[in-house]
């Protein structure tokens, strides 16, 4: 009789290196878009016209990006989610 495979704790290191950089690359990311959004809001408070074509800069960047992608993004994320909850419920992962 076999024993059973070890289950791998969320903290421990990924075996995959693609993974290993994409968890802290996304907190990165996020914290720069936290870490913007301070100094340009006190730039919009000084200066609002400086704020306001801030504000219509970034409106158009993210209208420019196809409906196609979030679709992508957003499905990818829902398919990980799911496929994450069914190896929970199987007992594949924790």
């Amino acid at each position: 009789m076999s024993a059973a495979p070890r289950r791998r704790r969320s903290n421990e290191p990924a075996s995959d290196p693609w993974t290993a950089r994409a968890r802290p690359m996304f907190l990165y990311v996020m914290y720069v878009m936290f870490g913007a959004a301070l100094p340009i809001g006190l730039l919009s408070a000084l200066s609002p016209e400086i704020g306001a074509r801030i504000s219509q800069g970034m409106t158009a960047y993210l209208a420019a990006i196809p409906d196609e992608l979030y679709a992508v993004f957003a499905t990818g994320y829902l398919g990980y989610t799911a496929a994450r909850q069914w190896g929970k419920v199987k007992g594949v992962e924790r």
